[in-house]
């Protein structure tokens, strides 16, 4: 088995055995509850599973009962429920492609054998977990992929793993567990290590760069070890790069830089932003700065957790029993369904259809839109889905860890952004030089000024909106009038507007009359309904319409 990620079509693709295919995936944390065949029955030939080393909760805030039994629980290796989980794949689809995702926290025994390689916090209920400055908790994490990794290689489904997903840290999605950087007694070696290799005083802004720089350091030396058992064959790819999404600078997610420059992550994969409970009439941005993504190379899967009618808490936590949990009706359900596949569709990546608790979407309406959603995928394929945006929006995250950085900003703008009725890219700042050209306004949101936001914003003059916390409360028809006059096509004002080269979606912010301005020579055929469609129709708040873009007859 082979696997990479190219461009194809004008977007990084995932490639298996030479032959591009569609990122659209299926995953569930309960196997036994799972809806493999279901999926399969769409079409559906990619699918995420979860592995787990140690029998640990993956989310130390809430302390949800672990999902399984790990692997190295024991005295010796257990390879039997992850043996079993991949035949129930193969079973329902015999020709899948799978890439595990490895949740690489350690046992608990190992833990608790060795404090000083541990946190100092550990939250109500729960325990001192790994602090990710240790070393020995590195070598020790790096011992065990190596264990699953030759199991997998000398086993009958090496020929269906086309990668792996490596997870780790709270929620598995590289946050320290302890939520605070990953503080511990190894934490504060490395830390003054880091200032005097740096010529850094040590003070609070270079202990915040520090937190990012360090879980970087981690996923890499994983990522390469990964590569290096699988001779390079097979992608590689993380959680990371929240920098829209979660701002607190102990959060460790602000070196997507360095992941960027990297060839060890051949792929990064967030949710959907949860921003405002993700309601009906507003954008369900995604959570990474994805064209920084693409533009080096990497694909992104996007973890479409779509929540519906159906979604019920796996227990009786209060955390799990709070409104993000639970779906709206049915109906709008389905226009949540059209809307998170045409945002991967229109960006040009992937996705996994994201069924945690299992029987989420077992329901014959999304069924069948999942379905359509699956052909519409295999279609674009070969189209052109190279982005239409004429507007650029940049962020540094270094910002971040500056003193006073009103990090909420980026989270709360995405909102605004979306009402703009034309689409955008993002990226972070250290790409400006290499995407500046490609758009006629450039937005620059700073949380905190850095140098590089100041020389961009004078380079890019006349062109250059630059949002400060000041102008947090900046309306969508501003930043609308100010790209029209510098020449940026408007399709629908107050509207959410994805766009690529072959495919235009919108999402109702309000009831009533929507009127869409076409470029030349192009006209709407309504990708779910087969309908030829002019240039103004009625729609419904929340609705949802994905269509492509087609010569004028």
């Amino acid at each position: 088995m082979y696997s990479s990620v190219k461009d194809y079509r004008g977007v990084p693709t995932l490639f298996v055995e030479g032959k591009p295919i569609p990122g659209f995936a299926y995953m569930t944390y309960r196997t036994y509850n799972s809806r493999y065949d279901a999926f399969a029955s769409l079409g559906c030939t990619l699918f995420s599973m979860p592995v787990f080393f140690g029998t640990q909760t993956i989310n130390e805030t809430s302390q949800i009962p672990p999902m399984a039994e790990g692997i190295f629980e024991g005295d010796e290796p257990d390879f039997s429920g992850f043996d079993a989980d991949v035949r129930k794949i193969l079973s329902a689809c015999p020709g899948a492609y799978i890439f595990p995702r490895v949740n690489l926290s350690l046992p608990r025994a190992w833990e608790d054998a060795h404090p000083a390689e541990c946190c100092d916090f550990a939250f109500p209920g729960g325990r001192h977990r790994a602090c990710f400055s240790s070393d020995a908790w590195a070598e020790e994490t790096k011992r065990l992929l190596g264990i699953f990794i030759d199991h997998i290689e000398a086993s009958d489904c090496r020929e269906h793993i086309v990668g792996y997903q490596l997870a780790g840290g709270n929620t598995e999605e590289w946050f320290p567990f302890d939520m605070r950087g990953s503080v511990g007694l190894r934490s504060r070696e490395a830390f003054a290590k880091y200032c005097a290799e740096h010529g850094l005083a040590g003070n609070d802004t270079d202990q915040r760069r520090f937190y990012s720089d360090m879980m970087v350091r981690r996923i890499l030396e994983f990522s390469a070890f990964a590569k290096e058992k699988t001779e390079r064959r097979l992608v590689i790819g993380c959680f990371y790069g929240y920098t829209m999404e979660c701002p607190a600078p102990e959060h460790c997610h602000h070196a997507l830089g360095t992941i960027l420059a990297s060839d060890d992550v051949d792929f990064l994969c967030s949710p959907i932003s949860y921003a405002n409970l993700r309601p009906a009439g507003m954008d369900h941005a995604n959570m990474l700065p994805i064209d920084s993504v693409k533009l080096h190379g990497k694909l992104y899967f996007v973890e479409n957790d779509t929540r519906t009618h159906l979604s019920r808490a796996p227990n009786e936590l209060p955390q799990y029993n709070t409104p993000i949990w639970f779906g709206p009706a049915p109906e709008q359900t389905c226009e949540n369904i059209r809307m998170h596949f045409s945002r991967a569709l229109t960006h040009g990546h992937a996705m996994w259809w994201f069924d945690m608790w299992g029987g989420w979407y077992d329901d014959e309406r999304y069924l069948s839109l999942l379905r359509r959603c699956r052909e519409i995928a295999a279609e674009s394929m070969e189209e052109d889905r190279t982005s239409r945006a004429e507007i650029a929006v940049f962020i540094d995250e270094r910002a971040y860890s500056r003193e006073g950085s009103i990090g909420h900003l980026s989270y709360a703008i995405r909102k605004t952004l979306g009402m703009i009725g034309a689409p955008y890219d993002i990226y972070l700042i250290d790409d400006y030089e290499a995407a500046k050209t490609r758009y006629n306004a450039h937005i620059f949101i700073q949380p905190a000024p850095t140098v590089a936001v100041h020389d961009a914003v004078a380079d890019a003059a006349e062109s250059a909106l630059l949002i400060t916390p000041a102008e947090m409360e900046i309306t969508a028809d501003a930043i609308r009038d100010f790209c029209a006059a510098r020449g940026v096509h408007i399709y629908c004002p107050d509207t959410v507007v994805y766009g690529c080269g072959s495919y235009l979606f919108l999402h109702a912010c309000r009831d009533g009359a929507h009127t869409v301005s076409l470029p030349g020579g192009l006209a709407l055929r309504d990708l779910f309904s087969g309908e030829r469609c002019g240039g103004a129709f009625d729609m419904k708040l929340g609705e949802s319409r994905l269509f492509a873009l087609e010569p004028l007859r």
